[in-house]
């Protein structure tokens, strides 16, 4: 009985539980501060597409763009106006990127993927962290951040 009776007077939370409990807490809070919101304002460097998992085009602002080996036959590029579009042909249909040369942003320019084509419809590609996604296609647009190497691509 006396266990019983120590374990019912104690209090909730001894001092250094609280301590602890509150480090812990400050730590994730300072963890999600970083993840969440460092970084943002970072401009990407180009654009890397990826058709399920495989890096096929990457284009990178003041050097140009970079075609997979095995995609040399599937994406085209063609300039008008200050505004590059990469047309790029997978098994299911086609998606046409449009690269603004000078704002240095892209965006999905046209697709065939779906009566809406909602992947037109998402934000271009301009910060370090953006990304277009044609689920349909299993095409994704992802923002380069430098020193990326995709001469030899990864699948998964």
């Amino acid at each position: 009985m006396s266990r019983l009776r120590l374990v019912r007077d104690r209090r909730l939370f001894a001092p250094l539980d609280a301590v602890v409990y509150a480090i812990l807490l400050l730590l994730v809070g300072v963890l999600f501060a970083v993840f969440v919101f460092g970084g943002r304002d970072r401009a990407a460097e180009g654009i890397r597409v990826e058709v399920r998992g495989e890096a096929v085009y990457r284009y990178e602002y003041g050097a140009g763009g970079w075609v997979a080996p095995s995609w040399s036959g599937r994406i085209a590029e063609r300039e008008e106006g200050g505004v590059l579009y990469v047309r790029i042909v997978t098994e299911e249909g086609w998606n046409e990127l449009a690269i603004d040369l000078a704002q240095k942003s892209v965006r999905m320019h046209d697709a065939d993927c779906s009566r809406r084509k909602d992947c037109t419809h998402m934000a271009p590609v301009q910060g370090a962290f953006d990304v277009i996604v044609c689920l349909p296609h299993a095409l994704k647009v992802l923002a380069l951040e430098g020193g990326e190497d995709i001469s030899h691509p990864v699948i998964g």
